[in-house]
């Protein structure tokens, strides 16, 4: 009987000697990178400038230049396209809510719906496509101010407080506290979904920005803009239930609760959004010393946060500072691994894809420098 005693404890002890080498070996070893297609979305922001950069003479023109912009997005392993199709309160489609962008299009009119062609050029080639907007934005220069007085039906809502807000010269972004606000911008991304067969609906950080709180408080700022992107998303939904909304925050978690992006509640609640996706834009060397880790810091507080179990989490990557020599953040210049080492964080944090600042960063030899290690180091 005592030999079968010591045997047991013997064998108990050689268990629990295994168990720990085990875990030591999980959490010293280096574990192996993710592979790009373990992540579900792996997605580029075609800003207005990018779009901008296409000719608008032809439908030809247009889609000799857009088929090169999904070339160079197939190379590097993404399968989803975020179009900026209104940008300042205009349009980059055929619209009877908003006139044609005349800051990408330059020219009042086109004679083919660049959006219909980008949707059926994009999915022809197995890529996602979602239509981009700002929800509150008219002008930020003189430039896109005259658009909106020249051209929009309600250029006269600039003189009334009550429905847009004007925080510097040629200024201004629409009034989240009025009503008609928010059905005209309802009204906007009705037609989108009911007319394009797009795979989502995305609103970026443009909500109360600074120096258009005025007398306001963050829950009066919340409250306004949690209307809004419920009324959104139940107007996309009432259409088609398989239009994704999402949402692109800013990655300072502080300031989104002040401007009004009330993430809390629209990562723990349905009915407001399908995604969040946090603009996490710093590297693990930020600072004057680089020694503050605040991707990893950043990329944490989002995860941490309570969230509905059908909420998808995304980050937004700062690819366009690839290379600059920032005094603050000195990572982009010191490395050109910053998007691997980024992509295999947000990898371990639990999220399920990104969305890279902007497609014109993918064209130039800094941002091709980060996108080639990114390559190497998590292949499919």
């Amino acid at each position: 009987m005592k030999k079968r005693k010591n045997k047991n404890k013997n064998s108990f002890i050689v268990v629990i000697v295994l168990l720990c080498l085990s875990l030591l070996v999980y959490f010293l070893l280096p574990k192996p990178n993710c592979s790009l297609s373990s992540l579900e979305k792996r997605a580029v922001w075609l800003t207005y400038q990018d779009l901008s950069e296409l000719s608008y003479e032809s439908e030809k023109d247009f889609q000799d230049g857009f088929q090169n912009m999904i070339k160079k997005i197939k190379e590097y392993q993404c399968n989803t396209m975020i179009v900026h199709v209104r940008p300042f309160s205009d349009a980059l489609y055929f619209s009877e809510v908003y006139p044609m962008s005349q800051v990408v299009a330059h020219r009042n009119s086109v004679s083919f719906d660049p959006l219909q062609v980008m949707v059926k050029m994009a999915h022809k080639e197995g890529l996602n496509i979602e239509a981009w907007i700002n929800p509150y934005r008219i002008s930020l220069n003189e430039k896109t101010y005259n658009q909106f007085v020249q051209n929009s039906k309600y250029e006269k809502w600039l003189g009334d407080s009550q429905t847009t807000i004007h925080y510097g010269e040629y200024q201004y972004i629409f009034n989240p506290a009025s009503q008609k606000v928010r059905d005209l911008i309802v009204d906007g991304v009705e037609e989108i979904v009911r007319n394009y067969d797009i795979d989502g609906i995305h609103f970026d950080d443009y909500f109360y920005i600074p120096k258009t709180h005025g007398d306001t408080t963050v829950e009066e700022r919340q409250e306004n803009v949690n209307l809004l992107i419920q009324d959104v998303y139940q107007s996309i939904k009432t259409i088609r239930k398989d239009v994704a909304f999402g949402i692109s925050p800013q990655g300072n978690y502080e300031n989104c609760i002040d401007d009004g992006a009330d993430i809390d509640l629209w990562l723990k609640e349905e009915g407001f959004i399908d995604y969040l996706m946090p603009q996490i834009y710093w590297s693990n060397q930020y600072g004057k010393d680089g020694n503050t880790k605040m991707f990893s810091e950043r990329t944490e507080k989002f995860a941490k946060l309570k969230r509905h179990k059908n909420i998808k989490l995304y980050v937004g990557l700062a690819l366009y500072q690839a290379g600059q020599s920032l005094e603050y953040d000195q990572g982009w210049k010191n490395s050109i691994d910053n998007i691997s080492e980024q992509v295999q964080i947000l990898y371990n944090y639990g999220y399920d894809g990104y969305s890279l600042f902007r497609y014109g960063s993918l064209i130039k030899e800094e941002g091709q420098k980060e996108m080639d290690e990114l390559l190497r180091n998590h292949p499919n």
